[in-house]
Parts: C-alpha cells; structure tokens; sequence
C-alpha cells in the first residue's frame, strides 16, 4: 500500500474512533473457536472466570468464535453423562462422537505454543464491541441498470456477507460511499483488471473498495470471478453479470474476497468458503451454509482484534503474540494444501517478506457450455 494510503489509514481511524465506529482503543481479546463435526446440534455452556455461565447451540459443520480471558470452563451433555473441561484461550476445539458420546478435542496447529510462550496474547480483558470497516462500493460503465438497482442489490449482497464475516470475526461491513468508474473493455486479463481497478479508484472516504465490473467475454473452462491482493489490501475486484453464476454462489464468492482481506487463506476444507474453487454449486443448495472452517475463522478472529486496536497497513504490523498465533495457523493451511500458495504468501507477510503483486483471486469453474470473465 503506498504511503499516501498508511496516512490515510491513521487519519480515519481516528475520525471513526471519534465517531464510535469500533476499534476501541483496548488490548485485543482472546478467543476459542469451536466447530461442530458431528451429525446432531450441540448445546453447550461457557463459564467464565468470573463464573458467568452462558448457553450455546452449534448445528452440524458450524464454526463459532466465542471471546474469553485466558480460560474458560465449557459443560455439556453426553449421552446422559454431563462433561466439564478447562479451555485454553486461542485454541481451536473440536465437538465429535465417540461411539455414541459426544466428546470434544482440542485440534493441534503447528509449532503449537505452550502457556509460557503465549502469555503475552494473554490479558484477562474480553472486548464487547463489534468493529467497522468502512466500505466503498463500485460498478464500472458497462452496469446494465440504474443506480436505484445496482445499489440496493449491492448493498444487499454486501450486508449479507457482513452478517457472515461478523458471525466469524467480530468485524463488520459498513457502506459509507457509492461511486462508478470507467473500465477498459479490451482487457481479458483479471489480474490487469484489477491493476486497472487500483489506478482508477481511490477508496476514500472508506478503507476498502469493492468494484464490480459487468464488462466480461465468454470464456470456456475456468476462469477467475474475484480477487484482491491479500490482507488488507484496499482494493476487490468482482466480475458480475454472468448467466452461469447463481446469487448464492455471487455471495459466496464475495465473502471468500473478504475473507481474504481479513487474513483467510485457502482451505483444504470442501465446505468452507475459502476452498480455492467454486465447481460444485454447493451454496445453491438450501442446506448449505456459507462459512469459514475453523483455522480460517481462528485467523481472522485474531486479525480482526488487531483492527479494533489500530489500523494496520500489512500482516507484518500486528503484534508479535498474534503473529505467533497466525503463524500456527496459516502452517497448517499451507500443510494442508501444499499446491496452493496461498498461506505460504501469507507466512512470507507476516515477516515483511516482498512478494509480487499477484491478486488472491477465486478461480470458477463454470459449466461445459462455457463461462463469464472479465
């Protein structure tokens, strides 16, 4: 990001901090993810520290962050047998079915980190406000419809993923400009559109701009429908207007876009947005639920407290506790998924590495018939 953009991230987060708009100025909170791997819904109850208990339900394959302080007390039922544990902040735990009991386990992530070594991510503040990134929103000239209709379908999509981001990360979508920009029809590369995309857009008054272009060929085969250029990046580009792409599936390759932009990589997971294709149609089913798997949820939940603390301008600027904790995480996406180079580029960002200024776009695979790009 040139440096003209690092003053403007300080300038506006003082004005939202002024205007109440989230990042707090407080030590990031702690988190346990938990996920759902069995077929039944899970009730649960959290007690924390203080001895404040709460109630909690998972449905099947759900992933759910919940902030604690260093630990946190969880009691559930097991096939008639109740089952109390000590959970450990910044873990990721897993509910599963051992024969006909319902347990739980603890996943392990690489260079996992004992107590002493994560104590200074440890603070027994637990945050409760949710925090804001403001956005801007774009379409190019070839948009069919009027402004009247592109903005509220856009702002729907936008307001729809937010809930999805929010559900994962504590960290919202908030739509502060609309604007149009004129767009080169004769580019067919993705990655020189959205070079074009950055040159022509500024994202202020906002720190994100999303721009959705309606300028596309038919393509055969597969072709890139979305991207950014990874965590943090001011700048999202998205193809729109192809009859092969269902709302369902735009949604969802919007909130892989974001995902990404709040320091998700790909996943090996098929049921997670963040897997690296969108071949199987899967989100048009009405059972599928769009969201992230829980390595992926862990680090975005850690980015996000990073942003309510204070603007970064790259992985590179968080602190050393979380860049520990990221660094566990993304190790196991990229083990997970050695032919994919997305976590490995963001293992590279967080120690200030230089990569090239290859979008994290989100290949489609579209029908035999052929396909849309832009």
């Amino acid at each position: 990001m040139p440096s003209s953009q690092h003053l403007r991230w300080l300038w506006l987060a003082g004005a939202l901090l002024a205007a109440g708009w989230g990042w707090p100025p407080a030590a990031a909170g702690n988190v346990v993810v938990l996920a759902n791997r069995t077929a039944a819904k899970v009730d649960f109850t959290l007690i924390q520290p203080n001895g404040t208990e709460q109630r909690y339900s998972l449905a099947p394959r759900e992933v759910m962050p919940i902030p604690i302080a260093d630990k946190a007390g969880i009691a559930f039922d097991s096939g008639g047998t109740p089952r109390r544990y000590l959970l450990r902040a910044n873990t990721i735990q897993f509910f599963v079915t051992r024969g006909d009991k319902l347990d739980m386990v603890e996943i392990g992530l690489p260079e996992s980190t004992d107590d002493k070594a994560i104590a200074p991510v440890l603070r027994s503040r637990v945050m409760a406000s949710v925090g804001v990134v403001p956005v801007k929103l774009l379409v190019d000239d070839g948009e069919p419809t009027v402004q009247q209709v592109w903005e509220k379908r856009l702002r729907d999509r936008l307001k729809e993923a937010s809930d999805i981001i929010q559900r994962h990360c504590r960290i919202r979508l908030e739509v502060v400009a609309v604007d149009t920009w004129v767009s080169d029809s004769t580019i067919l590369s993705f990655e020189k559109s959205l070079r074009e995309f950055e040159s022509k857009v500024k994202p202020a008054p906002a720190l994100l701009a999303i721009g959705f272009t309606s300028k596309y060929k038919t393509f055969r085969g597969r072709t890139d429908m979305g991207g950014t250029r990874g965590p943090l990046r001011s700048h999202i580009l998205i193809r729109e207007w192809s009859q092969y792409v269902s709302m369902s599936e735009r949604l969802e390759i919007l909130v892989h876009e974001l995902g990404h932009f709040l320091g998700a990589a790909h996943s090996a997971e098929g049921d997670s947005v963040m897997r690296p294709q969108f071949g199987d149609h899967r989100s048009n089913a009405r059972s599928f639920r769009i969201g992230f798997d829980p390595i992926n949820t862990f680090a975005m939940y850690l980015l996000g407290e990073e942003l309510r603390m204070r603007p970064l301008r790259g992985l590179a600027d968080v602190s050393p506790s979380t860049k520990l904790l990221l660094r566990s995480a993304y190790l196991a996406l990229a083990q997970a998924m050695p032919a994919d180079s997305a976590a490995e580029r963001y293992l590279k960002l967080l120690d200030h590495v230089p990569l090239p200024e290859t979008p994290q776009s989100q290949p489609k695979q579209v029908s035999s018939a052929g396909g849309s790009g832009g």
